[in-house]
């Protein structure tokens, strides 16, 4: 029983994590569920509906051609829109596309081929926004400064000016947007502020590394919350919120709105397949502010566009971590990787980080592996027994069980002395896999001689073949099993795992040879002692 658990239990581990992945994709947000579905408009009109529900109006969606103005950083190159402001196009110059290409960055907001942009504007119930907005410049460098404002101007046909102002600082993923309204007017009006973030459709995905991508929200009440594509396209959600952000997400970055003051906004999603692609919308709007003739307001705001780094956005808004998707384990991942991260502070090296912590979890779960270890080398000494019996009683189970049990109990051999430890280990390993899956702090980070990038597959396939040799050492260690079926499935299976582990990112099978490296330590040294 103990033989078949223990290698069994690798096995349940991957079947685990495969289901985790299709439970990821399944995910159904549950406040979207709970929600009533609205109509959002496409014009600058509120419809008149017989209900009493709350109304969205969706802003008109501006043509990104018009023009554009140029902004770099030294963290990011944008276009920003000069039909309303929006940020329609950003690359992350910190990070390359592809491992060993310092060419081609990544690009998040992009509105060339897929449709990806966030949008920023003001409403009015008496005047139109203005058509076009006017830029001093082309292009903006921040250069050696410490921060850099960007600003672009308009004016309504009832005499309103807007202005926005854009600021960037370095070494920092965050944009701080002002939007400036001038009532030169002289009439009342009423403005306020929407911001959205709309792309298309999931590029590509990974089954067995399937990480989520799709539209998420934050608010006091529900915290954090997914929207999936296929929440989106069901169903139009609508939310009355406080303090809240929105975002959407992929594996390793992310772009969201976040709040500059504690005000009420309303999210809400749209979904369109009018284009020659799906598109898929999160918005948040505010409530309206009057503006009395030759009075001003200013509407803030704030983006960010980049990496899912903990060290960055941990403190912009309440929350944002949690975009960092360890999934159901978060409360166990979490944890893992503070500590991890502490470790990479002494080590300065992610792949001797993973070692160090392996050990560390190694250590806390001694006990518990020393009871399993010492289970399973009971029964390894117990084996010419068993096979006796085996032999003695043949295909009659029943007698052959009555015998076993028997056994077990004269030499005081508990087959399930080794259960316990193992199951419990079984969620820590889980959560470690989604901390090296999701942390973009070992994206394309070298470890030592030819595995230069943790986060992709080892190149000559050298880790994963180690790995399945541990497991076969592992085999031999243990009490092998008098059924020949099941002698056949266990030599199988270190050549499966061999096999399987050969598309994981390196840093996880770093992570499984080197517990299994402890594991065949440990158990050795109890298999002496307990054999001799």
């Amino acid at each position: 029983m103990n033989n078949r658990l223990f290698l069994y239990s690798g096995l349940f581990l991957v079947l685990i994590l495969l289901y985790d992945s299709w439970h990821n994709r399944l995910e159904q947000n549950m406040a979207a569920q709970k929600s009533i579905p609205e109509t959002i408009q496409e014009s600058g009109q509120i419809k008149s509906e017989p209900s009493s529900q709350p109304n969205v109006e969706l802003p008109e969606k501006k043509d990104d051609n018009v023009d554009s103005i140029l902004v770099v950083t030294d963290t990011l190159e944008l276009k920003i829109s000069l039909a309303d402001g929006s940020v329609i196009s950003s690359k992350l110059l910190k990070y390359p596309e592809n491992f060993g290409s310092e060419d081609i960055k990544v690009q998040l907001l992009d509105d060339s081929n897929q449709t990806y942009v966030a949008r920023v504007g003001l409403q009015s119930k008496s005047a139109a926004q203005p058509q076009n907005f006017r830029s001093s410049k082309k292009e903006y460098l921040l250069g050696e400064r410490d921060n850099m404002t960007v600003e672009i101007n308009g004016e309504t046909n009832e005499g309103v000016k807007i202005a926005k102002k854009y600021l960037f600082e370095r070494d920092s993923h965050l944009i701080n947007i002002s939007q400036v309204v001038q009532n030169a007017s002289d009439a009342e009006t009423n403005w306020r502020q929407y911001y959205t973030l709309e792309r298309g459709d999931e590029q590509s995905s990974n089954a067995m590394l399937y990480t989520y991508t799709g539209a998420a929200f934050y608010d006091e009440d529900e915290k954090f919350s997914k929207i999936s594509f296929s929440d989106i396209e069901d169903n139009d959600f609508l939310r009355t919120t406080t303090n809240s952000w929105i975002s959407m997400i992929e594996h390793y970055f992310f772009t969201a709105w976040l709040p500059s003051k504690n005000e009420k906004q309303t999210i809400y999603t749209r979904f369109s397949d009018a284009g020659p692609s799906k598109s898929y919308l999160i918005g948040s709007v505010g409530n309206y502010k009057n503006l009395p003739a030759g009075s001003e307001k200013v509407f803030e705001s704030r983006l960010y566009v980049g990496p899912k780094n903990q060290a960055e956005i941990k403190d912009l808004a309440p929350g944002l971590d949690l975009t960092v998707d360890y999934g159901m384990l978060t409360f166990l991942a979490a944890p893992l990787f503070w500590v991890l991260d502490k470790i990479y502070f002494l080590f300065g090296n992610w792949g001797w980080s993973i070692i160090a912590l392996t050990f560390i979890i190694k250590l806390l779960f001694f006990r518990l592996s020393e009871t399993s270890y010492k289970s399973m080398a009971k029964m390894k000494k117990l084996t010419p027994r068993m096979t006796a019996l085996k032999e003695r009683y043949g295909e009659d189970r029943k007698k052959f069980s009555e015998a076993l049990m028997k056994i077990y109990k004269e030499e005081k051999v508990n087959p399930l002395g080794g259960c316990l430890p193992i199951l419990i280990q079984i969620p820590v390993f889980i959560a470690l896999y989604w901390v090296i899956i999701e942390s973009v702090e070992m994206r394309h980070a070298p470890f030592a001689g030819w595995i230069l990038d943790l986060s992709s597959a080892d190149p000559f396939y050298i880790l994963p073949i180690l790995m399945g040799i541990s497991m076969y050492i592992q085999q031999k260690l243990n009490p092998p099993p008098t059924d020949a079926m099941q002698q056949k499935i266990f030599l199988a299976l270190p050549f499966i795992f061999t096999f399987l582990f050969a598309t994981f990112p390196s840093g996880l099978v770093l992570y499984w040879l080197t517990n299994n490296v402890l594991s065949i330590a440990q158990q050795y040294v109890i298999n002496k002692r307990t054999l001799a």
